[in-house]
């Protein structure tokens, strides 16, 4: 292949690309500057008067890694807080339900960590409300007295988001 042809080739893929990263999108217009650069959920919340969600926690503990399963539950607490904030930031009342259910119960007791602990502490803070399923405690033999103060032993977290959906409540599952 001559230098040319090379030549010419380079330059039509750069043509092509610069038209694609320059290219006119026929929604442009109704786009800011600002959401090109930073990521929001207006177009989702638009007409929403609060958000409301049923976060439905159900993390299977094996034996031997509760350490892993505590770091999990961490992880998505702080992606529960900054969900709040974000629903917030945008103009969004958050309402927002965390249910535990399953294994998940042994989880947030007394006996867990001190990180843990002052995150539910700081989710309630924000006005998070908070239940853990006295089916599972039951089941996996934890004393209802033993959850975490900030936490509501209820019934059944199935009746719960049975109840809750029917408010108008988003089910989130995190498993």
């Amino acid at each position: 292949m001559t230098i040319k042809k090379q030549l010419a080739i380079l330059l039509v893929c750069l043509l092509t690309l610069c038209l694609t990263a320059c290219g006119n999108d026929n929604n442009s217009s109704n786009k800011s500057a600002l959401d090109n650069l930073e990521p929001n959920d207006t177009v989702a919340l638009a007409g929403v008067d609060v958000g409301k969600g049923f976060i439905d926690i159900n993390i299977s503990v094996s034996p031997g890694e509760t350490d892993a399963a505590m770091g999990k539950l961490l992880l998505y607490l702080d992606v529960i807080k900054q969900t709040y904030h974000g629903l917030e930031d945008q103009g969004t009342p958050a309402n927002i339900i965390i249910a535990f259910r399953g294994m998940a119960v042994t989880l947030v007791t007394n006996e867990a960590s001190d990180e843990l602990k002052a995150a539910v502490s700081e989710l309630e803070g924000l006005g998070i409300k908070f239940e853990a399923c006295s089916i599972a405690t039951n089941l996996f033999g934890v004393d209802n007295a033993n959850i975490l103060a900030e936490i509501k032993v209820v019934g059944n977290t199935f009746i719960s988001a049975i109840g809750y959906q029917a408010k108008g409540y988003s089910p989130i599952l995190i498993q």
